[in-house]
């Protein structure tokens, strides 16, 4: 009788998993539909930007994957007691900032506190006027996040910027206007 109970509520853990993963299944089809769909509408420069963040995406994929098995490797090294921990370096400060340029100068990538991403030339320009036309640093704190929250959320939340007066906004303000320079100034 036991055993039956156990048989019992195993196959109702593994239909739960079942429809879980259907379920998923079904959300991916219908976003890959929905992908699709929005492609045919998209021009040529649309579409390279597309290729490009879906490029970051499977890049940041891998190298979660890669951290997560170092990690495990470590743990395991631990537990078999063959050997110390790995030296960490310090997790980058909330709000360290740093701006890398393309060679091809085309694409520059944000580290925003531990979060990498892609801009493209044109993205990067209207980041650089708006620190530099505005007629005060708040002012342009708070454009530069208007600008994110418009058009480019997804770095507002893996930045986990809340708002204008986040540290990395002004980080981010600070390592701009130390780089870049308007043409016409």
């Amino acid at each position: 009788m036991v055993y039956t109970v156990w048989w019992r509520a195993l196959s109702t853990a593994q239909r739960g998993q079942e429809v879980a993963k259907k379920k998923t299944d079904t959300q991916r089809a219908r976003l890959e539909k929905e992908l699709s769909e929005a492609i045919k509408q998209i021009d040529e420069e649309g579409l390279i930007f597309l290729i490009q963040q879906a490029q970051v995406l499977v890049h940041n994929a891998q190298v979660d994957k890669i951290n997560r098995e170092i990690v495990e490797l470590e743990q395991k090294k631990l537990k078999s007691g063959k050997g110390k921990p790995a030296p960490r370096k310090a997790p980058p400060t909330v709000s360290a900032v740093t701006i890398d340029e393309s060679d091809n100068g085309k694409a520059f990538f944000l580290s925003l506190g531990g979060t990498r991403k892609v801009m493209n030339l044109e993205e990067m320009r209207r980041l650089v006027r708006i620190c530099y036309a505005a007629e005060t640093k708040s002012d342009a704190l708070k454009q530069l996040y208007t600008v994110f929250a418009r058009e480019r959320g997804d770095v507002l939340a893996d930045a986990k910027i809340s708002g204008p007066g986040s540290p990395i906004i002004e980080s981010l303000f600070r390592a701009i206007r130390s780089t870049y320079q308007l043409k016409d100034r």
